[in-house]
């Protein structure tokens, strides 16, 4: 058990460093070599936890999705429906504005879209899988009236991850705009 612990500390320490030379340097002038330089280790410990520099991009967009994972869930054991609902979505607009902030080089010139997309792409898909279930909720409970439910979600989704990413928008006005969303879907009472 012990040595588990201290290989999943060795290989946190590797994302860490990979994480923060991706964004010093950017993902595709930060080297295996690198990597093993800054932490004073051979190379091939690095390849005892990752098969490659992919697989170190991954384990990078993993660490995020579990992050962001559990800001997105943080209001989903609510038992009232509007107000889980609201929550989850209020969760969703602040949880993808961290994601977009912790993706970001310290220079605006560094590329870190692999990882950028690759992370973006399954913080989408898990955002968006969540809203269809609870919008599913809404429409069997005759709360809302919804044709189609994955296109709703998913444009949804996207809809606050373009507005993220243009770092002007205001997260009260993303909120707002997809609470009108949501209401134009609401049945009357």
């Amino acid at each position: 058990m012990i040595d588990d612990q201290n290989n999943e500390k060795r290989r946190i320490e590797f994302i860490d460093v990979a994480e923060k030379l991706f964004k010093k340097n950017g993902i595709v002038d930060t080297t295996i070599n690198s990597i093993v330089k800054e932490m004073d280790v051979a190379k091939g410990l690095f390849y005892y936890y990752f098969k490659s520099k992919d697989d170190m991009i991954e384990a990078i967009s993993e660490k995020y999705n579990e992050t962001f994972v559990k800001g997105i869930k943080r209001s989903l054991n609510k038992s009232d429906y509007d107000e889980r609902l609201t929550l989850y979505l209020e969760n969703v607009i602040i949880s993808f504005r961290q994601l977009w902030g912790n993706l970001h080089g310290e220079n605006e010139n560094i590329d870190l879209s692999i990882l950028v997309t690759r992370t973006f792409d399954e913080a989408k898909r898990i955002a968006s899988n969540v809203l269809k279930d609870l919008l599913q909720e809404g429409v069997e409970k005759e709360k809302l009236k919804i044709n189609n439910i994955s296109y709703y979600s998913d444009m949804i989704i996207s809809g606050i991850v373009e507005l993220i990413s243009h770092n002007e928008s205001d997260l009260k006005e993303i909120q707002a705009f997809i609470n009108e969303l949501i209401n134009q879907v609401r049945k009357e009472k």
